[in-house]
């Protein structure tokens, strides 16, 4: 039997029977770690109120080697930074950079860079900062960690040019509309694409966006879960 003791983020949880949850949780040295609070919907076991999704916690888990799910034997609270339910935008945000924090980091990978960045988003979007400049540039951020970063060299002189997500990125300047999807970036939206935590007009971040969200469906083979969410809250 193994046991770990870890700061982790609460990433999903689900009803697994009438007193227990599944818990889907990020971990610096463990990467994501599937877990089963047994009765933690009974009176006195002092998690319920801990386990919020997006909360930063403190736990103690383990159980043999290879199991599929962990059994939690502890948690505390750290931190459930409540700013995040002030706006549907914000939520809709920390859901889609969730996703890409579960897949940069796999069960079992030592994950302290993805994790110190997702504790990073969360906390701006729990804050003041505006919903949007984080998400766009955690997506990015995010598409790094996965090694997945998109073209966006620039060129002297350059107008507008292709973003395509099957070529990778930005096309060259002068470059014919390519077959597959793409979108022109603009000088505004060229600007987002490479600073894209600097102040921009809405409606070019909203361009910036759908091209984000285009080139994440293409190289994550599907459409993140949260998207949908996202387009309804950020598309005016």
């Amino acid at each position: 039997m193994s046991r770990f003791s870890s700061s982790a983020v609460v990433l999903r949880k689900w009803p697994f029977s009438e007193s227990s949850l599944a818990l889907r949780v990020l971990t610096p040295a463990q990467g994501t770690v599937s877990l089963l609070a047994k009765g933690v919907h009974k009176p006195k076991s002092g998690s319920l109120g801990v386990l919020d999704t997006w909360a930063l916690v403190d736990l103690q888990f383990g159980g043999p080697p290879g199991a599929e799910m962990l059994t939690l034997y502890k948690a505390g609270l750290i931190d459930r930074l409540p700013g995040l339910a002030s706006s549907t935008e914000k939520l809709a945000a920390a859901g889609l950079l969730a996703e890409i924090a579960e897949l940069a980091a796999p069960p079992g990978a030592p994950s302290e860079e993805v994790f110190a960045w997702f504790e990073g988003i969360l906390r701006e979007l729990a804050g003041d900062a505006d919903p949007l400049t984080v998400l766009l540039g955690g997506i990015l951020e995010g598409l790094a960690l996965l090694g997945l970063s998109p073209i966006l060299e620039k060129e002297d002189a350059e107008e507008a040019r292709w973003f395509s997500p099957a070529a990778g990125g930005l096309l060259h300047s002068g470059a014919s509309r390519p077959e597959e999807r793409a979108k022109k970036a603009g000088q505004a939206e060229l600007a987002i694409l490479r600073n894209p935590r600097d102040s921009a007009d809405l409606a070019d971040q909203v361009a910036v966006l759908s091209m984000l969200g285009d080139f994440l469906g293409y190289h994550l083979e599907r459409i993140p879960r949260a998207w949908p969410l996202v387009q309804k809250r950020f598309h005016p």
